[in-house]
């Protein structure tokens, strides 16, 4: 699609503004129209050759667009509904009607619920789990988990060491996990207990368990989720530049200079609005203080395969499926229907995840589809088995995210590095969905992140 932005072959190789952004995801380009609205000089510097940042929208021969990175909106999510209003873009319900796959130890069902009949023990141990945890979250404060009273308790152990003390069925302590880790919980480093609860706070995962009414669907962003940055960069047009990879910042309480790549701008301040883990590869001069470093060090991206098969059909309606398929086992465990608002052509989405991600990391693409038809027929039948269209997107591969969904906190990060997560050092202010307190790592926090940052720098300009 045309870009109406600019790009750095297109302007002097030296530039003076109010606020230099270095990212133009979700949450650098809201900042940016933030301050621009506030009538700020205001320039955003991004790596790649688009921005979006983890959003990533590709389209069919026939104009059918797929999300290969965040999509989905949930209840509650206002802000991103809003911002996407104003752009001019309309959301629709995720396609949920139907019975769900579910594989586990080896067997196939398809039903509408959860729990079979016969796990109503199962059942209970959930819903009095999640509801345990969602009480001992109310005690952890969004902006500062580790404040909580218990934090250092919560912090050296990880949620699976806690549900392993006190969940007594094996799927019970799996369906707790899965709804608060999501592609975490297949890492190599796991979550700890104190970061497990922030989520639970922060974000809806045991809403299915704890809510009184059933959730209202997801929904997604009729043309893709990476119009939302499309959009605003366009509203901000030459004051986003492409192909700008930020290789260093110097900077002191006064002002900064961003060097990226033939390009350097001098600014007043500066709002690094990428992930902890990618914010530490810039080089910082004088170098960042060792509880911010060592934070950046510890805060690992999710390693995720996102793949996609398009059909003519979507042939598993016509057989009472949703498209949604569970699995304990397999490289793809999370499938969903994926198909645009007219419902042609059907597509389904596929989740390689952490441990099923690094073991495809060193196969070949053609293995890796092999793989996932494989999952899909085991879930769908065998029409599943020749889709016209295979798409994959390898986000451990992506030079400037290397992941997926966002950071993550193991045992001890919280308390120990903590409140280094947003706090300015000098004249640089941090953004990016993991500086958020509420929708930690979702979309809508990228948005809050970005106004938040934006707010600092219009406090410290004033």
């Amino acid at each position: 699609m045309p870009r109406l932005y600019n790009d750095k072959s297109r302007i002097d190789g030296r530039k003076k503004c109010d606020v230099v952004i270095v990212g133009g995801g979700i949450s650098g380009l809201y900042a940016a129209r933030k301050l621009d609205a506030s009538g700020v000089d205001v320039l955003v510097l991004e790596a790649e050759n688009r921005v979006g940042g983890r959003t990533l929208t590709t389209y069919l021969d026939d104009g059918t667009f797929i999300d290969d990175g965040g999509q989905y909106i949930s209840p509650g999510q206002d802000r991103i509904a809003e911002l996407a209003g104003e752009l001019g873009m309309t959301l629709f319900p995720s396609w949920e009607k139907g019975l769900t796959v579910y594989c586990e130890n080896g067997s196939r069902t398809s039903r509408g619920e959860l729990f079979l009949p016969e796990e109503s023990e199962v059942q209970s141990q959930v819903t009095g789990t999640a509801d345990a945890l969602y009480r001992m979250a109310q005690d952890v404060p969004l902006d500062a988990p580790w404040e909580a009273s218990k934090a250092r308790e919560w912090d050296s152990l990880t949620l699976h060491q806690w549900l392993e003390a006190n969940v007594v069925s094996p799927k019970a302590r799996s369906v707790i996990a899965d709804s608060i880790e999501g592609v975490f919980g297949r890492g190599t480093l796991h979550t700890s207990l104190l970061a497990a609860l922030f989520w639970i706070r922060s974000g809806d995962p045991l809403d299915p368990y704890v809510a009184d009414n059933d959730p209202d669907p997801e929904r997604r962003i009729d043309g893709g989720a990476q119009q939302l940055s499309i959009r605003m960069a366009e509203e901000l047009g030459g004051r986003v530049i492409t192909e700008a990879w930020v290789s260093s910042i110097e900077y002191d309480g006064q002002g900064v200079k961003v060097s990226a790549s033939g390009l350097e701008v001098e600014a007043k301040r500066a709002i690094v609005a990428m992930a902890p883990a990618v914010a530490g590869r810039i080089r910082y001069s004088p170098a960042m203080p060792a509880i911010r470093d060592h934070l950046m060090q510890r805060a690992p991206m999710g390693w995720l395969i996102k793949v996609h098969c398009v059909y003519p059909e979507r042939f598993w309606a016509d057989d009472g499926l949703s498209g949604t398929a569970v699995s304990d086992s397999g490289v793809v465990r999370i499938a969903a229907d994926n198909s645009p608002p007219s419902g042609k052509p059907g597509i389904l989405v596929g989740f390689i995840e952490e441990a099923e991600a690094i073991g495809l990391s060193l196969t070949t693409r053609d293995e890796r589809r092999g793989a996932v038809i494989s999952d899909l027929v085991r879930y769908f039948g065998d029409k599943a088995a020749n889709p016209v269209l295979y798409r994959e997107k390898v986000w451990g591969d992506d030079e400037f995210t290397r992941g997926a969904e966002g950071g993550y906190w193991s045992p001890g990060v919280w308390t120990g590095y903590g409140p280094a997560l947003r706090e300015p050092v000098g004249a640089v202010h941090w953004a990016g969905t993991e500086t958020s307190a509420v929708w930690c790592g979702k979309m809508e926090g990228a948005i809050l992140a970005g106004e938040r940052a934006a707010l600092e720098v219009l406090s410290e300009l004033a």
